[in-house]
C-alpha cells in the first residue's frame, strides 16, 4: 500500500485487573493507547478477548493495516514462568512496585515472543518488524519530547537491516556473569529502551530467541525484573548486528534513526560512562557519531559539548588506536587554529577534561 512503511510493528494490550488490582483498568488501559491507534502503520495487536472489541472500535479506520490477535494470558509463551516468577518474589524482590505483578512483568517479558509470531506470519509481506509499547502515552508523550504523527512512520521509513535499539545509560558488563546478577538486581539498571525496537527477519529471529533463553535462565536462576535488563547480554553477543541509537526515552522518535537531541544526555549518560569504565570500543563510536552530527550541522553547535566530546575521543584512542589518535590530534589542532570559538571553549576545558598535556 502506498505510504505505508515496509515494517510490521506489534504491540500487546492486556487487561490484567483480574490477577492485579493495581493494574490499569480498561479505559485507562485503551486511552493510553490511543495515540498508537491513529498511526496508519502495519500493527499487530495481540491482546485478551475482553479487549478484543473495543480495540476493533478504536482502530477502525485503519483495520485493513491491522491485525489483532487473540491470546488469552494463560496461552502465552512466558506464562508457564508465572509460578517461579511468584515464588522468586517471595524470596528476592528488592525493586518491588505495587504497579506490577507476576503476570504484568511476564507480559512484558513475551514481547519477544510477540514479535517472533508476527515475523513467522508475516500478514503484511514487509521486510521489516518491529516491536512499540501500546501505552506510548498522550500524544506519544513517551517517546517523544515534540510529537507529530508522522514522526514515528519517518523512524519506519528510514530503519536499516540491522536490529534498532535505543540506549539511556551503561551498565558494567560484569553483570552478564552469573556470579553478579544478584547485584545487579538489587535495583532496575538502565540498559535500553524497550519500548520500541525493529528488526529484520533473519536478526531478529536469532536475537529474539536469545532473549527468550535469557528470560528463562535468569527467572530459573531466582531474578528477573522487566525485559529491558536482558538486553545487557546481547549488546556484545551480537555487537556488530545492532544498530545503537542513544538518548531518554522522550527522545526515541527524534534519536532512533540518527541522534538529533539531548546531546548533553548522552554525554553524561552514555558517553562519559563508557570512558570511565574503559568501554572504548563503545565510547569511540558514540564521539563518531555525536561529532559527526555537530560537522553535518545537524543541530546547533554546542562548543562545550564539541570540545568534550573530541577530548573523550581522543583520549579513549590513545588506549586502543594511537595511529587515529594522531590524525584527531591534527584534527584538533585545525579546528583550534581556523575556528576561536572552538579554541576558546578548548582552553577553558582542557584541564577538566584531562587534555592539559596535548600540545596545540
Amino acid at each position: 500500500m502506498a505510504g505505508i512503511p515496509d515494517c510490521t510493528l506489534t504491540t500487546a494490550c492486556y487487561f490484567l485487573q483480574p490477577y492485579h488490582a493495581q493494574a490499569r483498568g480498561m479505559k485507562e488501559t485503551v486511552e493510553s493507547m490511543e495515540t498508537l491507534l491513529r498511526i496508519p502503520c502495519y500493527l499487530v495487536i495481540y491482546c485478551n478477548a475482553v479487549m478484543e472489541p473495543i480495540l476493533r472500535e478504536r482502530r477502525e479506520p485503519f483495520m485493513s493495516l491491522t491485525r489483532i490477535v487473540v491470546q488469552e494470558f494463560e496461552e502465552l509463551w512466558c506464562s508457564s514462568l508465572v509460578d517461579k516468577v511468584k515464588k522468586n518474589r517471595e524470596v528476592f524482590w528488592p525493586t518491588r512496585d505495587h504497579r506490577t505483578c507476576a503476570e504484568t512483568h511476564i507480559l512484558t517479558c513475551n514481547k519477544a515472543d510477540f514479535v517472533l509470531q508476527t515475523i513467522q506470519s508475516n500478514p503484511f509481506h514487509t521486510t521489516k518488524f518491529g516491536w512499540i509499547d501500546a501505552n506510548i502515552g498522550v500524544d506519544g508523550s513517551k517517546i517523544s519530547n515534540q510529537y507529530n504523527n508522522h514522526l514515528l512512520l519517518h523512524v519506519l521509513h528510514n530503519l536499516t537491516n540491522k536490529f534498532h535499539l535505543q540506549l539511556l545509560n551503561v551498565t558494567d558488563k560484569k553483570y552478564k556473569l552469573a556470579e553478579w546478577k544478584r547485584e545487579y538486581y538489587m535495583e532496575y539498571r538502565w540498559v535500553a529502551c524497550g519500548c520500541l525496537f525493529t528488526t529484520t527477519k533473519a536478526i531478529g529471529m536469532t536475537i529474539l530467541n536469545r532473549i527468550k533463553e535469557l528470560i528463562i535462565e535468569t527467572t530459573n536462576m531466582g531474578y528477573g525484573h522487566g525485559e529491558e535488563m536482558f538486553y545487557l547480554e546481547i549488546l556484545d553477543e551480537f555487537y556488530d548486528d545492532i544498530h545503537r541509537s542513544y538518548g531518554d526515552y522522550k527522545d526515541m522518535l527524534h534519536n532512533f534513526i540518527k541522534p538529533t537531541t539531548n546531546f548533553v544526555y548522552i554525554y553524561w549518560s552514555v558517553v562519559m560512562r563508557y570512558f570511565q569504565m574503559g568501554y572504548w570500543k563503545e565510547c569511540i563510536e558514540v564521539c563518531d557519531l555525536l561529532i559527526r552530527q555537530y560537522d553535518n550541522f545537524a543541530l546547533e553547535l554546542n562548543y562545550d559539548l564539541y570540545v568534550r566530546l573530541y577530548s573523550v575521543l581522543y583520549l579513549s584512542l590513545k588506549h586502543v588506536d594511537l595511529s587515529r589518535a594522531n590524525i584527531i590530534t591534527h584534527t584538533i589542532r585545525q579546528h583550534y587554529y581556523t575556528n576561536p570559538l572552538f579554541a576558546q571553549q578548548f582552553n577553558n576545558l582542557k584541564f577538566l577534561c584531562g587534555m592539559e598535556e596535548f600540545t596545540v
